[in-house]
């Protein structure tokens, strides 16, 4: 009994120990579970917090979107405001010094231009300065041919250099690659730029600009730029705060000098995008050098210059008739100016309407060699008005008019949607009698559309009968119209898409079939269509889409008229 007793006293502690172990867990349990609870809580207050936090930034993000929107669309419109009178002014002050005038009145003329000119400037530092601020400026790559682009420069600026008693002299590294790859109009603006200021603090001195060649690979080009000058040079603590916006150095906030203080800043902000280095070297009173570092692509000069060469040849075939233009624009001073120009240039006919209504019927009236066209009008904008002219000339069959857009908005997102409208190039307002007469020689050796067929080819395939019934110019041409529809739509694709490398491919190969058919207009615009893909500029060629399926159809039913006859 006793044993008996003994075990269940034993069996009673182990119970009462596990009991208690048992209990133990379950506040341990129980401990845990308040802990993770608790972190839980924590967790989802942090959440809520987190989420409220994110639609704050949000909201501010949002808020500082729209406030950069809001002062873009606000500089793009005063630029607009203020580059049609300029326009103006600077259009006739040009039209005013070309007629006899004395000496006095030449000098007036001068300093008119000189005001607008500065005045014109200003505009152009604010709204690049807005652009690059609000991550809008984008770079346009192309071909740079330095050799061309300095020779530019200095037949532009050295007349001004002269004025100031200034010798300018170009030392030009002979390694350079004849063209390269970069944005041509950005190292134009920042070169000018450094040159117009070493002349402002530079009297009876120098201007020297250095290019040379930093460091060559297979692909690449670094390239260094130095503009030299033995001027009024620029203290340590100026230099240091010499690239930040409005900063002047205490001389150059002088009357003397005049500016805005945001021209380095530009220089450095576009040297940035480009991935490139800039910044001085300078003493004071001994003169400064400013210099930027850039890598650019290297370009296979051979092939360019052929597909020019190409390009020439289809152009000379025949005489261009009298160019007939239609002006679009409903400010009275611009259309003056322009009727004037257009005059000087030689060519007479011209119509002006005052909106784009006007500007449809009369196109509907008359066939124009290229249509110049103001962005912003009453009653129908020039986009929609081109939209329209674009519909109709699909719906009729018609080759396509150059249209050229006209504004004082020079914003990238406006020239976007000029292209997107169906504009084939634009002029931003003031434009000189120069601009105005390459833009009409460019469109006008484009725009004049060569035969539709190639007549002797045509014949020669039309006098090698098959042994059937059918002939061979008959036959190639049913092989044509299966094929060439489904190609054109597939082009289309990839143009819209950006695929270069296989709108390229399938332009090619549109352009082989027609030439061997001896379709000779149609055939230009796939080569057209075919170099701005090899250049990777889809996007240029969209306008020539519209054109090609009436160019297309007007091929084939003169094709069939000769199969018949």
């Amino acid at each position: 009994m006793s044993n008996e007793s003994g075990e269940i006293q034993r069996l009673r502690r182990t119970i009462e120990q596990l009991s208690d172990q048992m209990i133990r867990s379950k506040e341990q349990e129980e401990r845990t579970l308040t802990e993770f609870s608790d972190m839980n809580n924590e967790l989802v207050t942090l959440q809520r917090l987190l989420a409220k936090n994110n639609n704050s930034l949000e909201a501010a993000r949002q808020q500082a979107v729209d406030a950069g929107d809001s002062k873009i669309a606000f500089i793009a419109g005063i630029s607009h405001d203020f580059r049609t009178p300029l326009n103006g002014i600077l259009g006739m002050a040009e039209m005013l010094k070309l007629s006899p005038l004395s000496e006095e009145q030449e000098n007036s003329v001068s300093v008119i231009q000189d005001a607008a000119k500065l005045l014109l400037k200003l505009i152009q530092d604010l709204l690049d300065l807005s652009k690059l601020e609000a991550g809008q400026m984008r770079l346009e790559l192309g071909e740079v041919d330095l050799q061309e682009t300095i020779n530019y420069i200095v037949r532009l600026l050295e007349p001004q250099v002269r004025k100031n008693g200034n010798q300018l002299s170009i030392d030009c590294d002979p390694r350079i690659s004849t063209l390269l790859e970069g944005d041509p109009t950005r190292i134009t603006q920042i070169l000018i730029n450094l040159i117009q200021n070493a002349n402002k603090f530079t009297s009876e001195g120098t201007v020297r600009i250095r290019v040379t060649l930093v460091e060559d690979d297979e692909v690449t080009q670094m390239i260094r730029f130095e503009v030299e000058d033995t001027g009024i040079g620029i203290s340590e603590e100026d230099q240091n705060q010499l690239f930040q916006p409005y900063m002047q150095t205490e001389r150059g906030r002088s009357s003397e000098y005049g500016g805005t203080g945001l021209g380095l800043s530009i220089c450095r902000s576009l040297v940035t995008l480009m991935e490139g280095r800039i910044g001085v070297d300078s003493q004071e009173g001994e003169g400064s050098t400013f210099w930027f570092e850039l890598t650019l692509g290297k370009k296979d000069g051979n092939q360019s210059v052929a597909s020019a060469q190409e390009h020439q040849g289809q152009d000379m075939d025949d005489e261009a008739p009298p160019v007939s233009v239609l002006l679009a624009d409903d400010n009275v001073i611009n259309r003056q100016l322009v009727m004037l120009q257009l005059k000087k240039l030689g060519i007479n006919q011209v119509d002006a309407v005052v909106n784009g209504e006007e500007a449809i019927a009369a196109f509907l009236s008359k066939k124009y060699s290229l249509i110049l066209m103001d962005y912003m009008m009453p009653v129908m904008d020039g986009l929609e008005a081109t939209r329209k002219i674009r519909s109709i000339e699909m719906d009729e069959m018609r080759h396509t008019t150059p249209i050229i857009a006209m504004t004082g908005n020079v914003m990238q997102g406006e020239k976007d949607k000029c292209m997107e409208a169906g504009m084939n190039d634009f002029i931003g307002k003031p434009f000189t009698l120069e601009i105005l007469s390459k833009m009409i020689e460019k469109w006008q050796q484009s725009s004049e559309p060569t035969e539709v067929l190639n007549m002797s080819i045509v014949h020669e395939i039309a006098e090698l009968n098959t042994d059937g019934d059918r002939t061979l110019l008959g036959m190639l041409l049913d092989m044509y119209r299966t094929d060439t529809p489904g190609k054109i739509e597939a082009l289309r694709r990839h143009i819209v898409s950006g695929d270069h490398v296989a709108a390229t491919e399938v332009a090619h190969d549109l352009k082989s079939g027609s030439l061997s058919l001896g379709i000779r207009y149609l055939s230009t615009l796939f080569a057209q269509i075919e170099q701005f893909a090899k250049e990777g500029q889809s996007r240029k060629a969209e306008p020539l889409l519209d054109a090609l399926l009436p160019a297309y159809q007007a091929a084939c039913a003169a094709l069939q008229r000769v199969s018949k006859d």
